[in-house]
């Protein structure tokens, strides 16, 4: 195990190192945190940026315990940024400037641009899930049935 956390740590500093160089970096989303706005299996691409022009609302990538993770800001501040995910009902502990990757500018899913702006059904369904493990799961379960997520954090269908 102590060599999968290795590994972990050695991607993360690499994919760090990329955003830095090149100014941008895609991945693909694995985790349930960002429920509803983000989803496992969505593509996002980071750009490299400064704490300085960081906002609450937007959403950061950034290390942490040798992962990388993509959560809201909540509060921004000189000595670094309070972020939660989106259906975690615990905010995370401070991210320091020195572990921003950058943020979350663009997110696919389905070969489609999706919008993570928080509207009245994003916020409503998001602290069902902080809420509810029992309606995290039910809502996972249901969009690997269905092979779509929540119509209602869909994109538009193109006219």
């Amino acid at each position: 195990m102590h060599l999968e956390a290795e590994r972990r740590a050695a991607c993360c500093e690499l994919v760090a190192d990329v955003a830095h160089s090149a100014g941008e970096v895609r991945l693909k989303l694995t985790g349930t945190s960002m429920l509803p706005a983000m989803w496992p299996g969505d593509e996002v691409t980071v750009q490299r940026c400064s704490l300085t022009n960081l906002q609450p609302g937007q959403v950061v990538l950034f290390r942490s315990n040798g992962s990388l993770v993509a959560h809201r800001i909540i509060h921004a501040s000189a000595d670094g940024l309070i972020t939660r995910g989106d259906s975690v009902p615990q905010r995370d502990p401070t991210v320091d400037a020195s572990a921003i990757v950058g943020c979350v500018v663009h997110v696919v899913r389905n070969h489609r641009s999706i919008d993570i702006k928080p509207n009245w059904r994003h916020r409503t369904l998001a602290a069902l899930l902080r809420r509810s493990h029992l309606c995290l799961r039910l809502t996972l379960r249901l969009s690997r049935i269905t092979g779509t997520n929540l119509p209602a954090f869909a994109p538009p269908e193109a006219a």
